[in-house]
């Protein structure tokens, strides 16, 4: 039953590896510490992009490629053996296993989730899903290209890598949101459905995707170019932001957190303008879309659509979630608010959000432990959104 679908092993992993990434990120913070000889500062962001936000990810699209395509492409001994290779990968670290050996297991599970994937789509001729392959395409480049610099074999900086997966980490997130927030308002307060104009949409991915090329490029960029593309593309998704906006939306458990998370996304793209210009850190940029955005986005729909798809009623969440979700709001505002107003106590901000998302995974991942792991009387269907 377990392995009978994504969503429940890698759910409730993610979770629980998000939990247990960030307290050992918080007891090696300031201290010279290495995982498999890689320096724990690197290794807390290889770990938040490819371990915990590809869980999440990999739960609800190897779930929903099922749905889409009616294959059982992602599920029994195939999906086991899938998650076994993500699970080797990251507890490697903790016992210092050969880099390149977790290489090889890492790659292995990207290549196996681009093809649990992508085959299914390919045999039904769903080619509308063919950009979100192509981004798990990306990925096992990206994160390739992590694991050579890391191994000394490509004379790249290794952030230039850890970037790159993190923005298409998040393109990913950006056509979930723009697929799943309008839906959830509309149908939460059976309102007509919202206008999303082609015109923006378009621009709101394709500046995305410019700005990550941008941050790449920085070296032979003038910074002045980051900021040009940065503020604009704020504007473009404040707007998609306003359009799918409903005053009722804060009356609704698993809906606000959705909004707040591509509000901090938004302020991330600000940051980043202001990165251009040299008036704040690449950092806070950067843990503005992922703290905030990556750490709400991910959680909430963890969240829905695990009540969803085991037949549990999505507007009848469990009262606990309210705490989680708090947590997480409270490590995403002390990592990047708090540090601009007091940069004198960073430090201890930075603490202070280590241990919100700590405490806000690690509940979350017992909310839903019995939700997961245990069998519905009712029958299992596809995602139920």
């Amino acid at each position: 039953m377990f392995f009978n679908r994504a969503f429940r092993s890698f759910f409730l992993a993610g979770g629980l590896f998000s939990a247990l990434a960030m307290f050992f990120w918080w007891l090696s913070y300031q201290q010279q510490v290495s995982f498999s000889g890689i320096d724990s500062m690197i290794w807390h962001g290889h770990e938040m992009i490819y371990g915990y936000a590809l869980a999440t990810i990999t739960g609800f699209l190897l779930t929903a490629v099922m749905n889409w395509t009616g294959l059982n492409s992602a599920s029994g001994i195939r999906l086991a053996a899938l998650f076994l290779l993500w699970l080797a990968a990251r507890i490697g670290y903790f016992f210092d296993v050969d880099l390149f050996a977790l290489m090889l297991i890492d790659i292995a599970f990207n290549i196996g989730l681009w093809l649990h994937f992508s085959i299914p789509i390919i045999k039904t001729k769903q080619w509308q899903q063919s950009g979100l392959s192509i981004k798990f395409l990306l990925l096992i480049l990206t994160n390739a290209l992590f694991y050579g610099s890391a191994l000394g074999y490509l004379q790249i900086d290794v952030l230039t890598s850890l970037v790159a997966g993190l923005f298409l980490i998040l393109a990913i997130n950006l056509t979930m949101m723009r697929r799943l927030m309008p839906f959830f308002t509309e149908k939460a307060f059976a309102l007509a459905e919202f206008k999303n104009p082609k015109w923006l949409d378009r621009l709101a991915i394709a500046g995305f995707l410019l700005l990550m090329v941008a941050l790449l490029l920085q070296s032979w960029l003038p910074a002045w170019m980051v900021s040009v593309i940065a503020f604009p593309l704020a504007v473009f998704h404040s707007l998609r932001w306003y359009n799918w906006y409903h005053a009722k939306i804060w009356t609704v458990l698993l809906i606000w957190p959705l909004y707040l998370s591509y509000g901090f996304m938004i302020i991330g793209m600000l940051l980043f303008g202001f990165y251009g210009l040299g008036m704040v850190t690449l950092s806070l940029a950067i843990h503005a879309l992922a703290a905030g955005g990556i750490g709400l986005l991910c959680s909430s729909i963890m969240a829905r659509i695990s009540l969803g798809h085991t037949n549990r009623n999505v507007f009848e969440p469990p009262r606990a979630l309210l705490l989680v979700f708090v947590l997480l709001v409270v490590a995403a505002l002390f990592r990047v608010l708090l540090p601009l107003l007091d940069a004198a106590n960073y430090s201890l901000w930075i603490q202070v959000s280590q241990w919100g998302w700590i405490l806000g995974f690690l509940l979350l991942s017992v909310i839903y432990w019995p939700i997961l792991t245990r069998v519905n009387p009712l029958k299992d269907h596809g995602i139920r959104l």
